[in-house]
Order: C-alpha cells, then structure tokens, then sequence
C-alpha cells in the first residue's frame, strides 16, 4: 500500500471512483435496457403485483415472514432505482 492509497484526492482512490461509477452507469444501463422494451414492461407489471402491491402484513405474519416480504418489495425497488438512474445520466 501506498501514501497514495490513503489520500482522499489521491490518483489511486480517483481512479478506483470513476471504475466504480463505470460499472455502476454500466448496471444500470443494462437495467434500462432490459425493463423498458414491451417484455420488460410487462414484467415490471407482474412483479410489482406480486411483491409492492401486496401488503406486507396480514393477521397471520410473522416477523420472519413480514422480513421477507419486505425483501422481495426491496428487490423491485432496486430494479425501479436501477432503470431511474440510466434514465437520469
């Protein structure tokens, strides 16, 4: 390891940001591309009826059954992130 490494505004670390926001833009273009033709679209549809449009409580929930439920809303939540953040670089 370098004095380099360890500098906030060092060539290293500046380095390793603009990889890390390329494969982010990269992710979230394949995202965009995926979810915004007719089958993605449609898709999207059928997973937000199963997961977000569906309460994640009912009278017989669990706490380890309302976590997961929560889990599978958050899973569409990052596919939705994902396509809104291609559409806004």
């Amino acid at each position: 390891m370098s004095w380099d490494e360890l500098d906030l505004d060092g060539e290293a670390l500046q380095k390793t940001k603009a990889e890390t926001e390329a494969k982010s833009r990269e992710i979230s273009t394949q995202f965009h591309q995926c979810f915004r033709t007719d089958a993605g679209q449609f898709v999207l549809a059928k997973l937000k009826e199963a997961t977000v449009d569906k309460p994640v409580l009912d009278a017989n929930s669990s706490q380890f059954g309302a976590g997961i439920r929560e889990g599978q809303n958050n899973l569409f939540r990052q596919i939705m992130a994902e396509i809104t953040k291609a559409e806004q670089e």
